[in-house]
């Protein structure tokens, strides 16, 4: 029998292994060791994790898991729509993941066991891994899918040539500072209406006709665009798709546009890789001396409409910068990005291997919880939404850094870039570091992943003010996964809704607006872009939106522990 004060995950697979008659109801799906969770806040107890295909309010005593075993509290997850999809179709999850998002990528749970046979998910033995196998058999293009996305070309990265990234003093700037939903859509349309010649961007979804009808009316006459784009899994916010877009804009504009797919792996429009899961970059260069820099793509949850907002409003950073000098260097980063890319465009894409993959995301899609009705959807803010305009700061003196992955420090081929200055900027701070991200990924123990997160510890560690918000629909997954393994912040995190944000403020002074996500691939892999602005005007502003949103919109991820009262003859809780 386990412990009454310790349990550990291998006490608890025994106990799952001992006791799989109980666990095994209409419903259930899978089951390992893991942490409880209620009311969507960890409370630190060991438990027993049951994965149901559905989790309903009321049911028939027969049909009900335990409460516990043995003193260890059962835990009943509803499955996400993969786990769904992994159930009932091993090879198309296997396809819809491979071919993902990164942010709907999922931690490994190695002692996750199927029901009712219990074995373990990596099992050949398993149903899970038999049916996997018989589909692949009888579904060859499933097969040959999943193979390319191996087996693609790897190619070597290729930064841009005389650009080092290097902090860039800047005198007598205009820098305008603004947040999605509150003033993301207006501010970009506002930008891209004042293009006189040219705009370069490198994106990773542009899926927005409101935008796409920006982009056409700001291109008009002899304007010219360079682009290029990432083919991600469909945004479900999404009025066409990537191809859509950009049949549309190559209609629009004919050879005024240049636009080619990003050498990413997943992407089957690229006939090689440079980057191993998102080209998950957005910036734009408009005539050679402005930049736009965001955390938010060109799609309708991230830049959302706010005369007729859709179904989610996504929490994002965006920054635009009147500087020749530093949209020189962004500039010559997405040229060489658009060099790269463009020798390498696949000259044609197999139809079936193609239809496998959109017929896997659309399995995917169909196994999601229906979307919530209109009426009982959670508004931004818990009242009225108290949405903040873009301030517009001028003659500005500032240091500002660009961060970029998986680019590496100039004269130092082993050390990143973006890592090394984010780690710096962690250790410099004395007072507060607050920093808002979609989610973090667990550490695994090793490498400059683990580092970064043991960097935030340290702050945490010499009393440090230290904040962390994610977002309440990625951030619990992983930080269940950091309480078991690696690097510990859970205590600092709180979660809110819609967040795709990855923003830095430290010690008042200093702003990190980004597209890292904090994974090993968004800070070491992917195409990713940022600005570290050195400037206590404009990190006043970003802190205060942060601060608004710790304190109106997110709730702490660990609950409070009430403290026992002694009192005379015993506790009181």
């Amino acid at each position: 029998m386990p412990s009454r004060h310790t349990t550990t995950p291998k006490e608890i697979d025994r106990l799952i292994r001992s006791h799989l008659a109980a666990l095994t109801k209409p419903g259930a799906l899978f089951v390992r060791p893991g942490f409880e969770i209620a009311g969507d806040q960890l409370t630190g107890r060991q438990a027993i994790v049951v994965t149901v295909q559905t989790k309903l309010a009321v049911l028939p005593a027969k049909r009900r898991l335990p409460d516990s075993i043995e003193r260890v509290p059962v835990d009943v997850r509803e499955a996400t729509a993969l786990q769904r999809l992994r159930a009932q179709d091993p090879a198309a999850a296997s396809l819809a993941a491979a071919y993902a998002r990164p942010e709907d990528a999922a931690p490994d749970w190695p002692d996750e066991r199927e029901l009712p046979s219990g074995r373990l998910l990596t099992d050949k033995r398993s149903v899970l891994q038999k049916t996997f196998a018989k589909q692949l058999a009888a579904q060859p293009f499933v097969a040959h899918a999943l193979a390319a996305h191996a087996k693609k070309r790897a190619l070597p990265y290729v930064p841009a040539p005389g650009a080092p990234l290097e902090p860039l003093a800047i005198t007598k700037a205009t820098i305008t500072a603004h947040v999605s939903p509150d003033a993301g859509l207006k501010t970009l349309e506002a930008f891209l209406a004042g293009t006189r010649k040219s705009l370069v961007v490198g994106m990773y979804d542009f899926t927005s006709a409101h935008i796409l009808k920006a982009f056409e009316s700001a291109l008009a006459g002899k304007r010219t665009l360079q682009m290029v784009l990432d083919n991600p899994a469909p945004n479900p916010t999404r009025d066409q798709t990537d191809g859509q877009t950009v049949e549309q804009l190559n209609q629009t504009l004919g050879g005024r546009a240049k636009i080619a797919w990003a050498l990413e792996r997943q992407d089957v429009y690229a006939a090689a890789w440079i980057f191993p899961y998102a080209y998950h970059i957005k910036v734009m260069v408009r005539d050679g001396d402005t930049v736009w820099l965001s955390s938010g793509n060109l799609n309708n949850s991230n830049q959302p409409d706010l005369s007729a907002p859709p179904r989610t409003e996504d929490r994002d950073w965006h920054v635009i910068i009147e500087n020749m000098p530093l949209a020189a260097l962004f500039g010559a980063y997405l040229n060489q990005d658009y060099a790269s890319a463009q020798a390498h465009q696949a000259a044609s894409v197999g139809a079936e291997p193609e239809r496998a993959i959109v017929n896997a995301h659309a399995k995917l899609a169909a196994q999601a919880n229906p979307p919530v009705a209109a009426s009982a959807l959670v508004p931004f803010a818990a009242t009225k939404p108290r949405y903040v305009s873009a301030k517009v700061f001028r003659n500005i003196d500032t240091t500002v850094t660009p961060l970029l992955t998986p680019d590496t420090l100039p004269g130092s081929p082993a050390r990143g870039q973006y890592i090394t200055q984010i780690r710096q900027l962690i250790e410099s701070a004395r007072t507060s570091l607050y920093i808002q991200l979609q989610y973090i990924e667990s550490s695994n123990g090793k490498g400059d992943y683990d580092a970064l997160l043991a960097t935030i510890a340290a702050r945490v560690a010499a009393s440090v003010d230290v904040r962390l918000i994610e977002s309440a629909e990625y951030g619990v997954k992983w930080a269940e996964k950091m309480k078991a393994a690696g690097v510990d912040l859970t205590a600092n995190i709180r979660l809110q809704s819609n967040v795709h944000n990855k923003g830095f403020v430290v010690d008042s002074k200093i702003v990190v607006v980004s597209s890292q996500n904090f994974s090993p691939a968004g800070i070491e892999q992917n195409r990713d872009a940022g600005v570290m602005i050195e400037s206590a005007q404009i990190a006043a502003w970003y802190e205060a939106v942060f601060v608004s949103d710790w304190n109106e919109r997110a709730k702490p991820f660990v609950a409070a522990v009430k403290k026992k009262v002694r009192v005379r003859g015993g506790t009181r809780g």
